[in-house]
């Protein structure tokens, strides 16, 4: 019986109506992965109103410079003993260069109350007033812990004239203590990463 048996598992097998899974843990399939993004202050704060009104001026955001482990699908998370994790069922919608482009392009325009604001890489505005170029080394952080973003944003003018350079170092509690929380916390920081971009740009705008 147990020959027979075996021999109609292999005709099954073979003509796929009974799938490997089956044999290998009884049905069961891999944890589900689940993707994120990133929201502007739009999304954070409704209603929110403008700091600056510029609607003249225009901004080219980008490029976007990422850190090696963070230029990737998965979301990356640090824990106490400072081990990164590559969360292979948590992971970003879009690229996080598009999404970190996007957000602060979003934030820019809100702050400054200008239409005139798109990423650098679709040249929509080929002589903008200012390009902002960001380079970022940290952004990571763990559920229920802080999220800690680093980096060095540049405002240019006239194609390689620099007008403005900076370092950022921010943090912010999770807000939550799972993944959803988690983005929610870097959504926060591009927004006060934002929010000093915009002060730049208005600084250079009246002077």
């Amino acid at each position: 019986m147990r020959t027979i048996r075996i021999s109609w598992i292999i005709l099954l097998l073979a003509s796929g109506m009974l799938p490997a899974a089956c044999l290998l843990g009884g049905g069961g399939g891999s944890a589900p992965t689940r993707f994120y993004k990133l929201d502007s202050l739009r999304e954070i704060e409704p209603g929110r109103k403008a700091e600056v009104s510029l609607p003249e001026v225009s901004v080219a955001v980008g490029p976007i410079g990422l850190a090696p482990y963070l230029d990737r699908p998965q979301i990356v998370t640090l824990n106490a003993e400072n081990e990164l994790r590559v969360n292979e069922f948590d992971r970003w919608g879009e690229s996080l260069k598009s999404g970190i482009t996007r957000v602060v392009a979003d934030n820019l325009a809100l702050l400054l109350d200008t239409t005139r604001v798109a990423a650098a890489a679709a040249q929509a505005f080929p002589r903008a007033d200012f390009q902002v170029a960001i380079d970022i080394s940290r952004f990571d952080g763990a559920p229920g812990g802080k999220t800690v973003l680093q980096a060095r944003w540049r405002i240019i003018s006239g194609g390689d004239n620099l007008r403005m350079s900076r370092g950022a170092a921010l943090e912010e509690p999770s807000q939550g203590s799972n993944f959803s929380g988690l983005v929610k916390a870097h959504s926060l920081l591009l927004a006060r990463l934002s929010r000093e971009i915009a002060e730049g740009v208005a600084a250079l705008s009246r002077g």
